[in-house]
């Protein structure tokens, strides 16, 4: 069982597994090459290889198509098999290859697809979209691209300089005890919030606050039905009655006392945003002791 198995015992298994995997693949491959040299997939009535993969063999869409794109490089460079075998080059490196080929159209030769197979061996998909981009001279696109989506997302297509991306990956990283996560969306909403919170922050004296909290002593929050009063004294914060966006004063009588919860809530109502995180939102008033 592989639960017995010792920590030196699984990583050697994984291993083994993955070299045997990468091997499969290998012959997989070889396979697929010469079914789209036969043209197999006319005999069981479909129109290409996608579909044949897909509908027959039963692979994703995605996977159908890397496998594509490995075979057709195969037919071009026969010993991509065993730099697949051997792990050198991955199927990522592969269809980033063929949809280079692709874009360059006829003006790659054949030569100079076995110099690029070469090239990336043993590099990181990056590293070898970086070279790719250099040896064939692919065009920098540099035009932003928003997309609407039916759910009302939106996709957004841009290209940074390599100092950009180098200041955005360090936020990301010194970011990440806030936001759990390395996903670049979040990021961006964390950054967009602060940066809102600030603007609108408060910018009342301290002397200010204390004398809103010496006023108030408790949240302030009452139910907009019953009136009833929050009255929470746990983890307080300045709030301003009256926004600073909307044009709010830090006179002590548009301000008041608020617990961490009705905070959020109050947030959440301004901002016009469905949830927040139930840690203290980004830019809001250190709490009161």
């Amino acid at each position: 069982m592989i639960s017995k198995l010792n920590n030196k015992e699984l990583d050697q298994k994984i291993k083994s597994l993955a070299r045997a995997e990468n091997k499969l693949l290998a012959i997989v491959i070889e396979h697929i090459k010469e079914a789209d040299r036969r043209k197999l997939y006319l005999d069981f009535n479909y129109a290409n290889l996608y579909d044949y993969l897909v509908k027959e063999c039963g692979y994703p869409g995605g996977s159908a198509q890397r496998r594509i794109d490995a075979a057709r490089l195969l037919a071009i460079e026969p010993k991509l098999k065993a730099k697949i075998e051997s792990g050198e080059i991955n199927l990522s490196q592969t269809t980033l290859l063929q949809k280079a080929f692709r874009e360059k159209s006829q003006t790659v030769t054949p030569e100079q697809k076995r110099s690029l197979v070469a090239k990336i061996c043993d590099r990181t998909v990056a590293e070898s979209q970086v070279i790719i981009s250099k040896e064939l001279d692919l065009k920098v696109k540099a035009t932003t691209k928003v997309t609407h989506q039916k759910d009302e997302s939106v996709r957004i297509e841009i290209t940074l300089t390599k100092e950009e991306w180098e200041s955005l990956q360090k936020a990301r990283d010194l970011a990440s005890n806030a936001t759990q996560s390395n996903d670049l969306p979040k990021l961006i909403k964390y950054l967009s919030e602060k940066f809102i919170k600030q603007k609108e922050g408060s910018t009342a004296t301290v002397a200010v606050k204390k004398q809103v909290l010496q006023r108030d002593q408790c949240c302030q929050y009452k139910d907009p039905y019953t009136q009833r009063l929050c009255g929470s004294r746990w983890n307080l914060h300045i709030d301003h009655i009256k926004p600073k966006w909307a044009g709010g004063a830090d006179d002590i009588e548009n301000l008041r006392v608020l617990c961490q919860k009705h905070n959020h809530h109050i947030y959440r109502q301004q901002a016009g945003i469905k949830s927040i995180s139930s840690r203290t939102p980004v830019g809001a008033e250190v709490p009161l002791k």
